[in-house]
């Protein structure tokens, strides 16, 4: 049995955004949605999800680095920038997560504000992944997980399992690819026993961070032909705009119209029921 998940993140960040992730829903295979709450579009994402996207499954997008705060810079402190906004370097976060242990305690505080102002709006629980993956640091994953479970929060992302297919498809930027591959390899595999006791699901294999910002229709026809059984998650980062297209190289931010043709790319759906892949 192979089950795909295909999800839509960053989901409330701006109106080309949301009408992506609508579209992507009523017109293609879109499924789930990840949200970034503290966002000035995150309301009106939130109101199409329980309105004219009501069967879209949402999850909490959480945001550490590269986004907005939901606590402000008042009560976090240096945590984040005057501007309650986080440092967008995810190196530059993810040493001072590691080695700045006083950041434990804001840090906790504005994840758990993030998961508050997520069911404030009124959704159900769903799953939990993280802005430019810094919710698998190893100082940050661990608390999300406990939330999650806290809130009644079923599924996180792990990102791992694409590099045979990235590299397949295209060897350009093939260092950057491997390293990326390996290095959120290890920390799956380290992590993962953060949800040994069940409460929360991890799929198998998640296909997004190697191709992030080109996940476009000729690459998802690709990986498709190569999803071994289990369950795989697809994630995209879609946008409405029309000069947003990205060919070799992703735009800023990863937010692109290509990403969006291959969630509405009949023949993407067509290969997932020629190949007799489960939408979940």
């Amino acid at each position: 049995m192979k089950t795909l998940i295909v999800t839509a993140d960053d989901f409330g960040l701006s109106p080309a955004v949301n009408e992506a992730v609508a579209r992507g829903y009523r017109e293609g295979v879109l499924r789930h949605a990840s949200l970034m709450v503290a966002e000035d579009s995150a309301r009106e994402a939130a109101a199409l999800a329980k309105d004219s996207c009501r069967g879209l499954k949402l999850g909490l997008h959480l945001v550490s680095c590269a986004g907005k705060s939901v606590l402000g810079a008042s009560k976090l402190g240096r945590l984040v920038g005057p501007d309650g906004r986080f440092d967008p370097d995810p190196v530059a976060c993810g040493l001072r997560y590691f080695f700045d242990r006083d950041l434990a305690g804001p840090l906790e505080a504005e994840l758990r504000a993030q998961f508050e102002r997520y069911l404030s709006f009124g959704l159900a629980p769903g799953h939990v992944d993280g802005h430019v993956n810094v919710h698998v640091h190893p100082v940050v994953f661990p608390m999300a997980v406990r939330l999650a479970k806290e809130y009644g929060f079923g599924r996180v992302r792990l990102p791992g399992g694409e590099l045979p297919a990235s590299l397949s498809y295209s060897s350009r930027r093939w260092p950057k690819q491997l390293v990326e591959g390996t290095v959120f390899a290890l920390l799956r595999s380290y992590l993962r026993r953060t949800c040994a006791d069940g409460r929360v699901e991890v799929a198998d294999r998640t296909f997004g961070l190697l191709r992030s910002g080109l996940m476009g229709e000729e690459y998802v026809l690709h990986a498709l032909e190569r999803l071994p059984e289990g369950v795989s998650e697809l994630y995209f980062h879609p946008s409405a705009d029309p000069a947003s297209a990205a060919v070799d190289e992703p735009r800023p931010g990863h937010h692109s119209i290509s990403d969006l043709t291959a969630l509405v790319s009949p023949r993407v759906r067509r290969s997932i029921e020629r190949l007799r892949i489960d939408l979940a």
